[in-house]
């Protein structure tokens, strides 16, 4: 077999090593993508028992996070945004919400906001505010919404329920 010119078989490598680059590169940025990615499980895959561990375990993260950052105080904050969060897809936190705690993500996110609310209103620091400002502060955007969900949860209106609570803690 007759060699390559010394040029030609340099040049040829170069290529080669190119190739091997893109290539890897490839791989890299694939893989980056397929961890931005919420990770999707089949629960029909797994038998009752690795279900309910998951859903404990999903619910312990779930938990963890509302404490830990209080996504429910932002205003505009989505199931999507909180599985995508917690990395898990929406379906599944969807239905590891309902089955476990028997309420809808929106429920969930209100009863968070309602405790928030309610420690706000007691707190010295917040006892001049307006219950607008509470609303806002807690991630509701009308005082009309957060009225309805706060008669709803406490059976008194925030302006009630601070009045109850000074009088209880004088």
């Amino acid at each position: 077999m007759k060699e390559l010119p010394g040029t030609l078989n340099g040049l040829l490598g170069w290529v080669g090593i190119f190739i091997g680059l893109v290539w890897v590169l490839f791989f890299v940025v694939r893989s980056e993508k397929m961890l931005q990615k919420p990770m999707k499980l089949n629960f029909l895959f797994f038998g009752k028992k690795a279900n309910q561990e998951y859903g404990v375990r999903l619910l312990n993260r779930l938990f963890r996070l509302m404490n830990d950052e209080k996504p429910y105080l932002e205003k505009n904050i989505s199931l999507e945004s909180l599985a995508l969060r917690l990395n898990v897809t929406a379906e599944q936190l969807t239905k590891v919400i309902n089955d476990n705690l028997e309420q809808g993500f929106s429920e969930l996110i209100s009863t968070y906001r309602i405790q928030e609310a309610k420690r706000l209103l007691v707190t010295p620091e917040f006892r001049h505010s307006k219950p607008e400002e509470i609303a806002s502060r807690v991630g509701y955007e009308s005082i009309a919404l957060f009225d309805e969900a706060f008669k709803k949860s406490t059976e008194q209106t925030p302006t009630e329920y601070k009045k109850r609570m000074n009088m209880i803690c004088l």
